[in-house]
């Protein structure tokens, strides 16, 4: 009896789908509307399918997922999760499953329906509905205590919570999932550990970007200990560098340099000379934000040293043209002279009139304030001295008659 009525509503329901299907055809012919008029039929008679097999839920479910549609929640238009009748298919048949699996208490395939769904959305740049049926397969790996299953969720509701910009609740999902696994027992997956870093990262340099360096330093330490934990020398690196960055911000260059030191023991450990050459610049910077001249020196021209290793001319100029400023500024004008006509000439190789227009005039200055002391000599010491000179440098015009 209730298997026969239920043939007979699907027949029924069939048939309504294949009448609106001709329908829409036929109109579409004339009105150009029939891929429209399709998707309805298709919507209708997959929705009425659940009913005609007892599930409800599974009812409720897709004609949410099929009317309730916000596109701006989604990269792209949300309604291409729906284009085809075979997409439709699919999400019945998770949906049918999980809800089947559940009256019988088969928790693992009501988890692995959801998950199902909440991949095809993440596929569809859909993260507000994946969030969904996330949630939904978390709370049946808590409700069955499957501390691998739970795990998983969390992990997924991290990365989609990221793709949303919530990265605060996307930071507590990646936290949840790293104790759960450790709490068993288990070393975290590095690829996981990589997540949980890089979410700490990304909300540090938001906070950054917000002028709160306070909180940003807290999540570029909280990621620092979490490189270190997982054992990642280049992200324990970039944290370092990022922290000293962080406190330059805050204007303490001593607690900056401690970090770029660091940062700069990790890149000769691994060899990465051109982070080794922005570690010495940005230590450059905090010793020369202390007066610490001597210190700053040092790192500019191992900086100098380091991009003469890798090849990198633009480098090279930076660093030869701060130091011809900090050598200048000392009074060691020779030294200035040096490193400016250094600057001045990789400016000219690398064709930068602009910067070539910058090194002349410093090194112009430099060559200047080098024959001050000589000429304020002759001013002092032989006014014929100076006018001989002056006569050789610029010829006397004849007077107006």
């Amino acid at each position: 009896g209730l298997r026969t009525l239920r043939g007979r509503e699907s027949e029924a329901a069939g048939g309504a789908r294949r009448r609106m299907s001709a329908g829409g055809n036929k109109q579409g012919t004339s009105q150009g509307v029939s891929g429209e008029s399709e998707s309805i039929a298709d919507k209708y008679f997959v929705c009425t399918e659940c009913l005609v097999e007892g599930s409800v839920q599974s009812f409720v479910d897709l004609f949410y997922l099929t009317h309730a549609v916000d596109a701006q929640d989604t990269d792209e238009d949300s309604s291409a999760s729906f284009a085809t009748y075979e997409t439709l298919q699919f999400l019945k048949a998770r949906l049918t499953e999980a809800e089947v699996a559940n009256r019988q208490a088969q928790h693992s395939s009501v988890f692995a329906s959801y998950m199902d769904i909440a991949h095809h959305y993440q596929g569809q740049h859909d993260y507000k509905t994946a969030i969904y049926f996330l949630t939904k397969a978390l709370d049946v790996a808590r409700l069955s205590e499957d501390a691998e299953r739970e795990a998983d969720a969390n992990q997924m509701l991290g990365l989609a919570h990221e793709r949303m910009g919530n990265l605060r609740t996307a930071i507590e999902f990646h936290e949840t999932h790293r104790d759960i696994v450790t709490t068993a027992g288990v070393e975290l997956p590095a690829e996981s550990g990589r997540h949980l870093i890089g979410a700490y990262k990304a909300l540090a340099e938001e906070l950054q970007r917000q002028g709160d360096y306070a909180s940003a330093i807290g999540y570029f330490e909280r990621s620092l200990k979490a490189a270190q934990t997982l054992g990642d020398f280049a992200g324990e690196g970039l944290a370092y560098q990022q922290l000293g960055n962080a406190y330059q911000l805050q204007r303490d260059f001593l607690k900056a340099a401690e970090c770029f030191k660091k940062f700069l023991d990790i890149c000769q450990e691994t060899d990465d000379k051109i982070a080794e050459g922005s570690a010495c610049s940005s230590l450059a910077s905090a010793y020369e934000a202390v007066g610490d001249r001597a210190s700053s020196i040092k790192y500019l021209e191992a900086f100098y040293e380091v991009a003469l290793t890798t090849g990198e001319l633009t480098a090279q100029r930076e660093a030869c043209g701060r130091l011809g400023i900090i050598f200048n500024t000392a009074g060691d004008y020779t030294s200035s002279v040096h490193y400016f006509s250094k600057s001045f000439e990789i400016s000219r190789s690398l064709g930068d009139q602009k910067a070539v227009d910058v090194a002349r005039v410093n090194l112009g200055v430099a060559r200047g304030c080098a024959k001050k002391e000589t000429y304020l000599k002759i001013v002092n010491g032989s006014m014929d001295a100076l006018l001989s000179w002056k006569n050789r440098r610029t010829p006397f015009d004849d007077p107006p008659r």
